[in-house]
């Protein structure tokens, strides 16, 4: 699998039909990524297309692996004014805004949902009489 929001595009997009389904099935089966591509190197591990693609793809895949692995040994040194209170002063002003945006997106929507039921019905009329 891959990861779209990063932009790391998965297995399912070079193999059609390998989604993400079958990835966690194999995974939870193999118990991590590394030790189903070992087995999937000596042995059949899944349906044909699976096999074919989990070695054909294996560096694709441990690549993928580490880009996406969260790094656990960096020093990271946070200085204090980093960590205090925000000011919280403006939030309610962009939230009402955000809200209001929201309101008239919603009511635009539903006045084309009530045009276009409007027409459908005067066409239905129309074609019968």
């Amino acid at each position: 699998m891959g990861d779209e929001v990063d932009g790391v595009p998965g297995i399912q997009h070079l193999v059609p039909g390998f989604g993400r389904r079958t990835a966690l099935k194999l995974l939870k089966k193999h118990g991590s990524l590394e030790n189903l591509l070992n087995a999937a190197s000596v042995r059949t591990v899944g349906r044909q297309y699976a096999q074919e693609a989990l070695t054909k793809y294996a560096d694709y895949l441990r690549r993928n692996y580490e880009v996406l692995a969260l790094r656990r040994d960096v020093d990271v040194h946070l200085q204090e004014e980093w960590l205090l209170e925000r000011d919280t002063s403006n939030d309610a002003n962009v939230f009402n805004r955000v809200r209001l945006s929201l309101n008239s997106k919603k009511l635009e929507l539903e006045l084309d949902l009530r045009l276009a039921a409007q027409n459908s019905a005067q066409d239905l009329l129309d074609t019968i009489i």
